[in-house]
């Protein structure tokens, strides 16, 4: 016999792992009631449909690196630090949270136009969190990073992507992975001499 209650934190444990393993167009609202033994109706309960459910995933996963960022912005006045902070912090959430960053990343197309929105905004948080510590470098003469949109995106992509490619049992661990992204975003692949050189 199906239960009637459950948390509901669990169903979005379990709505990750279906997401992030057969993705969202794939899986039903069947498949997870099934996997808790739990009603249809109990998680409806919960959220209206499917889609307020990818909602919730999406935009809770939005909301820790929103927070995330801006905690490590805080650590040091030092804008260049701040910086560094910020993508360590960004790319260990990326490790840690790598199901729900996968829906993140892969998943918002599945959005109504209505909560593609909600999505958006948060997306502009944080967009507006990198871009204001990019222009204090900038403004600083630390950087060359004009048009900052550029940069941060570029930084975005780097970052965001690493779910797809990082193994925990892989050669190297999330803290060198971290450096070596960090260095390449900072420096560039090309070596000092030959940069001069040219």
């Amino acid at each position: 016999m199906k239960k009637n209650h459950i948390e509901k934190e669990k169903i979005i444990d379990v709505a990750v792992d279906f997401f992030g393993e057969k993705g969202y167009a794939a899986t039903s609202i069947r498949d997870i009631s099934k996997a808790l033994d739990v009603s249809i109706a109990t998680l409806y309960y919960y959220f209206k449909n499917k889609e307020e459910l990818l909602l919730t995933i999406i935009e809770a996963i939005g909301d820790d690196l929103l927070k995330t960022i801006q905690k490590a912005k805080e650590v040091s006045d030092d804008p260049l630090e701040g910086l560094r902070r910020m993508l360590e912090a960004h790319i260990r959430l990326t490790e840690k949270k790598k199901s729900r960053v996968k829906i993140y990343v892969e998943e918002q197309h599945n959005l109504s136009k209505k909560y593609k929105k909600i999505i958006y905004n948060q997306h502009r948080h944080i967009y507006d969190v990198y871009a204001a510590q990019l222009k204090a470098l900038q403004e600083a003469g630390t950087i060359d990073a004009e048009p900052v949109s550029v940069t941060a995106f570029a930084m975005f992509g780097m970052v965001n992507w690493c779910y797809r490619w990082f193994r925990k049992d892989g050669a190297l661990p999330i803290e060198e992975v971290s450096e070596k992204i960090i260095h390449l975003l900072f420096y560039g692949i090309v070596k000092p001499e030959d940069k001069t050189s040219r």
